[in-house]
């Protein structure tokens, strides 16, 4: 009697319990993408950051502000700076904000979108990073700035230079994409005669001819072309010229365009696979790592590079503490122990996550190429 009777009231309460457990177990599925999510990775960036894209950032921001609340609007005392300004204007913009967005006062995905800038891919923030560090995005320079030891012309942050000829094909396609501007603005700021022997070394460069070119480059552009290399600089007016070319629409596209497929696409893949392995992850921090070495150097060294690939590591801040020490020991370097001090000071703030350069702090986190947690 007594089995017969708790039988249904057993079956009956084990069938809620599991009704329970699976409505919980539903629940958790729905709740744990939104965890997962919540914990994700998230590149913003944030007070102490600078460079052209905060410039774009903080013009485009301030121009939404005067519009949608022009009594809250805060000028930034340098455009180009993630300040105190930019970080509360930055949070007026994110109470205007109905979608998730990145944490007060930082500028992510969601707040460039706002106001009306497309988020910048992996190689674009490296580059706006590199250009603090550097300041030659938009630099014409002679071997005493370079220290090149041999006559050259350079630009920009990779170096296009008039001895291989890629800085005389960039002008080439910066001309064309331009849809002449380039050539249109040395007319404007040169005197006709130094106007048209520099359209007419660009125009007529073959990579067949590199070498004439290019010692006729040489003489157009340096100011003192018979002095040693070390001594070399650009004439100011040419100089100006080139530091002007930043002015033309969509010129800043085209460079970086053409730094992305020189650099990024074509010789950093080489340093990751040479110092990291075939295998090694796409981590932003080896890439940026490695894009650092595209600009600044040529890594350690063939013999350092050997002895590397013997060492065993566990994960990538050991492997570049490993590279950066032997950046230290390298021979490439000998002669000239301010690069080399140079070098390992960027790698330092790379490996660390942030540090001094150049006298001046940077915090990887608050220029996007390292995730924060939001």
């Amino acid at each position: 009697m007594f089995r017969t009777r708790t039988a249904p009231l057993l079956r009956y309460f084990l069938g809620r319990c599991m009704k329970t457990s699976l409505s919980l177990m539903a629940a958790w599925l729905l709740v744990l993408p939104i965890l997962s999510m919540s914990a994700e990775d998230h590149y913003s960036f944030a007070e102490g950051a600078r460079g052209f894209l905060i410039r774009d950032y903080n013009q485009k921001l301030v121009a939404f502000l005067q519009t949608a609340s022009p009594e809250h609007v805060r000028t930034p005392k340098t455009i180009d700076e993630f300040g105190a300004e930019t970080t509360e204007n930055t949070r007026q913009l994110q109470a205007t904000l109905t979608g998730a967005h990145s944490a007060s006062g930082r500028a992510g995905p969601a707040e460039f979108a706002a106001v009306g800038l497309p988020w910048p891919d992996d190689f674009v923030r490296s580059t706006n990073l590199i250009d603090c560090w550097e300041g030659t995005l938009n630099k014409l320079e002679g071997s005493a700035e370079s220290q090149d030891n041999f006559s050259n012309v350079t630009f920009g942050i990779v170096g296009f230079t008039s001895q291989d000829g890629s800085l005389q094909t960039f002008l080439q396609e910066a001309n064309a994409a331009t849809n002449g501007a380039v050539f249109q603005l040395a007319r404007e700021r040169l005197a006709p005669r130094d106007a048209a022997k520099f359209i007419e070394l660009v125009e007529s460069f073959h990579p067949k001819s590199v070498k004439k070119n290019h010692d006729e480059f040489v003489k157009f552009v340096i100011r003192n072309p018979r002095a040693d290399p070390d001594e070399q600089q650009p004439r100011p007016e040419i100089a100006q010229l080139f530091a002007e070319f930043h002015s033309i629409p969509h010129f800043r596209d085209v460079q970086l365009a053409a730094t992305r497929k020189k650099s990024w696409d074509g010789e950093l893949p080489d340093y990751r696979e040479q110092l990291f392995g075939s295998a090694a992850p796409h981590s932003l921090r080896i890439d940026l790592f490695c894009f650092d070495m595209t600009v600044l150097t040529n890594g350690p060294g063939k013999k350092a590079v050997r002895q590397l690939e013997k060492k065993p590591w566990h994960d990538e801040v050991e492997r570049m503490k490993q590279i950066s020490d032997a950046m230290k020991r390298s021979s490439e370097y000998k002669d000239d122990e301010d690069k080399r001090a140079d070098i390992l000071e960027r790698e330092r703030c790379i490996i660390d996550g942030q540090g001094e350069v150049h006298d001046d702090d940077y915090d990887l986190r608050s220029f996007a190429l390292l995730p924060v947690k939001e």
